[in-house]
């Protein structure tokens, strides 16, 4: 059987999505959708000076070491408000914890698109380490230059960088959906679709796709306008 409410924080790419505008489902993504914006509009500074190609992934930097650190955190902030709304009691988190967002979101099926990429698109899943265990390449390269700029600056790389902020925008959409695109307002949606599934915004550098092919009793099936007001219109995912 499908599910009557949606879980805190859990968007599962649905057609009935007024449920994320309701303050109980989230109270802040406002300030997440537009901290990511800022990790984006970086990034496309970037790539004036650094021309986004395999050719140059390896490349490091400390513009890229300051992004790198941003898109990290920006991604645990993300990770921790889903496991928090959703009643997770642990408070000391680390990416054994996020892992368990997975099961709930299948983000490791994520893709990303990058179109202006050299010298063909750059099609990636971000999050496909999570598939084969809790580690993210990415995340571990984070930590170590982290504690250790001085032996592990060429961790802060192009490629890391971008794979980072991919992730912050999967657990965006993992959350909001759509309206991960939708940075001052709720009362439209102004994300696009390309014809392979990929939603963008206006100027948007990086396209995603979502999972979509939940199982039946995964899936979501209620009336939000039937629901909204009633004394328990979400549920907790048990994590």
């Amino acid at each position: 059987m499908a599910l009557d409410r949606p879980y805190y924080r859990i968007a599962r790419n649905v057609f009935n999505s007024g449920f994320i505008l309701d303050k109980r489902y989230a109270s802040d993504r406002f300030s997440l959708v537009r901290a990511y914006h800022l990790i984006e509009d970086d990034l496309k500074r970037i790539i004036e000076f650094i021309e986004p190609a395999d050719i140059n992934e390896n490349v490091f930097s400390h513009r890229l070491y300051e992004l790198f650190l941003r898109c990290s955190t920006e991604f645990e902030t993300n990770c921790k408000l889903i496991l928090r709304y959703n009643g997770y009691e642990n408070t000391d988190l680390t990416i054994i914890d996020y892992y368990k967002i997975n099961k709930a979101t299948k983000l490791s099926e994520y893709e990303i698109k990058i179109n202006v990429w050299h010298d063909e698109v750059k099609i990636i899943k971000p999050f496909s380490d999570w598939s084969k265990g809790h580690t993210l390449e990415w995340y571990q390269d984070y930590n170590m230059v982290k504690h250790d700029r001085s032996k592990n600056f060429n961790k802060a790389n192009f490629k890391n960088v971008v794979t980072a902020a991919s992730c912050v925008l999967g657990v965006l959409c993992a959350q909001f959906d759509e309206y991960a695109f939708s940075l001052f307002h709720d009362e439209e949606i102004t994300s696009q679709s390309d014809e392979d599934g990929f939603m963008f915004g206006a100027n948007s550098l990086l396209n995603i796709k979502p999972f979509d092919r939940w199982e039946e009793t995964e899936k979501y099936n209620f009336s939000w306008e039937y629901i909204k007001d009633g004394e328990t219109p979400f549920r907790k995912y048990n994590f």
